[in-house]
């Protein structure tokens, strides 16, 4: 973290307070027991996780100030473990508290870019008890980051471009399950990667230390890869490892490469860190190569794409019907095209999706990737309860699934009308841009923005979805909604039309069924209906109208 030493705007030094009495306090006269984290007194009372606390307390010492969120999560996470995101959802959790208490509803206040305030009364709180100290500047972020280049195959082949893709990404995802690692998403990094030939000049971009750079040439079966960890620091060789394997040991090779580069960069800064995860599963290489595409197509998201992953998926089961992940990405993509009107029986394809996903659990309850997926088609099919339970979850596994991130927002803007879940979703684009599901991400917020009656934010964000998926007809008509609840009825029934070149003149109503379906769930359901249903009869308008 930076500017440890920065005072908030009172001018005193900002430091962590320490647990040091049980006695509570109390905020608008709501009782405060912070060493058994609960807030009110029975018969109402609810109990808050100790992170969740810990915010509270922070919030509760500088009443009616600004507390900046680099302040928040170095007092927060003093070991570093802490993210942007960690900090949004401990907000977004002590908000859904403050809700049981009227006099708390709309305290907490959040400052654009910068942290958080609270808008209240405070007593019963020492604001000048011992326990409060400095830290020093800190550089442990950048002295524990790293990024994995693109592994080059070295004769330049197609059909070793998914053994390249794969191995970049694997890398990327298993060094950042371990603890205290700052990992660099692959995908801002291969974007840099194609303008930018120096490891300094990407290193300063990425705000990175460690560079991890792999090339491999492959003879049938048989391959040769060579490594790098550098030290951008001094331009200095941390690792280097040659490997000479067939190419059933694929993952062996990988495990080996994320034990020693995680063991050279806690060397280099003597820093103890947990070792990686490692891939415990036979390497298969004809499922290895439908997972990489499937990843690989979604960057041209539409339709037609969205077929070809089902096919591919399908494909992968039938070589190996056990693969959870597959299972997984199979029932996400089938509840997504359920979802996008694009499967001819969705009541079977509905069946099909949790058949599958039930399938992924039972035999890998605990992996991320498979969780997040149960979160994501809970979530298609209008169970945000369930939802929320399985994206939590998979977050607390591996933190850096940006797309869960971006999903759990989603739904909380939709459940709880939350303005935080705004802010998952943009956590989740800043920190990986260029994600395949990045368009998909800009849906989000703009229904996320609709499903809270927030109209003038929807028409940009259902702008930048449009930009970033061209051949999606979504949001069009999420841009039709928002631009006729602001009077702007023209430019939604043009919006209208640009959609119906894409899924014909029927998709209006299916969307509107769509939505309405969804908004069930939320707070502002009327509201929501009462908007869509006005955009069936904007779309029969006569055919002078369209042109």
């Amino acid at each position: 973290m930076q500017n440890m030493l920065a005072a908030n705007i009172t001018g005193k030094p900002f430091a962590k307070i320490e647990e040091r009495s049980a006695e509570p306090f109390f905020v608008n006269d709501v009782a405060v027991d912070r060493a058994n984290h609960y807030l009110g007194h029975l018969p109402l009372t609810v109990r808050v996780e100790p992170k969740v606390m810990a915010l509270l307390v922070i919030l509760a010492t500088h009443p009616h100030e600004l507390v900046r969120r680099d302040q928040l999560l170095e007092h927060i996470w003093p070991d570093g473990l802490g993210g942007d995101e960690s900090l949004t959802r401990l907000a977004y959790q002590l908000r859904r508290a403050f809700r049981s208490f009227p006099q708390l509803a709309q305290s907490i206040v959040t400052i654009s870019k910068s942290g958080y305030r609270l808008d209240a009364t405070v007593s019963g709180l020492d604001e000048g008890a011992p326990g409060w100290r400095s830290h020093p500047e800190s550089s442990r972020e950048y002295n524990l980051s790293v990024a994995v280049l693109p592994v080059a195959d070295q004769d330049d082949l197609p059909q070793n471009a998914y053994l390249a893709d794969g191995m970049s990404r694997d890398l990327t995802s298993c060094l950042a399950t371990s603890a205290m690692l700052f990992v660099t998403p692959y995908s801002s990094v291969a974007a840099l990667h194609e303008t930018e030939d120096s490891l300094d000049a990407i290193g300063r971009t990425l705000g990175c230390r460690f560079m991890l750079i792999g090339n491999f040439r492959r003879r049938d079966d048989q391959m040769t890869l060579r490594f790098e960890l550098v030290d951008t620091l001094d331009s200095s060789l941390a690792w280097s490892g040659k490997y000479i394997a067939i190419l059933d040991q694929f993952f062996e090779v990988q495990n080996d490469v994320l034990l020693s580069v995680s063991t050279a960069i806690s060397t280099r800064v003597r820093f103890p860190l947990s070792p990686p995860e490692l891939q415990s599963q036979p390497f298969k290489n004809d499922i290895y190569r439908i997972l990489q595409m499937t990843e690989t197509l979604r960057y041209r998201y539409g339709k037609e794409i969205a077929q070809e992953i089902v096919r591919l998926c399908r494909e992968g089961l039938a070589i190996d019907p056990d693969h959870a992940v597959l299972r997984a990405n199979l029932a996400v993509q089938l509840s997504q095209n359920v979802v996008s009107q694009w499967e001819a029986d969705p009541q079977a394809a509905e069946q099909l999706a949790f058949d599958h996903i039930e399938h992924a659990l039972a035999m890998e309850p605990a992996n991320p990737d498979v969780i997040a997926g149960a979160g994501i088609v809970n979530a298609m099919f209008h169970r945000p309860r369930e939802a929320l339970a399985f994206l939590r979850r998979a977050l607390d596994l591996d933190p850096n699934k940006a797309h869960a991130l971006a999903v759990l927002g989603w739904q909380a803007c939709l459940i709880e009308s939350d303005s935080d879940g705004i802010r998952l979703i943009e956590s989740a684009e800043k920190r990986a841009p260029h994600h395949p599901r990045f368009g998909l991400w800009a849906t989000y917020r703009a229904t996320g923005h609709l499903f809270m009656l927030d109209y003038a934010s929807a028409v940009p964000a259902c702008e930048q979805a449009i930009l970033r998926t061209p051949n999606y007809y979504q949001p069009r008509l999420s841009l039709a909604w928002a631009l006729l609840a602001l009077g702007k009825a023209d430019l939604a029934l043009a919006a209208i039309r640009e959609a119906e070149t894409f899924e014909g003149d029927q998709i209006v109503p299916k969307f509107v069924g769509e939505m309405k379906q969804w908004s069930l769930n939320s707070p502002n359901a009327a509201q929501c209906a009462e908007a869509l249903d006005a955009l069936i009869p904007l779309s029969t308008a006569d055919s002078g109208s369209r042109s």
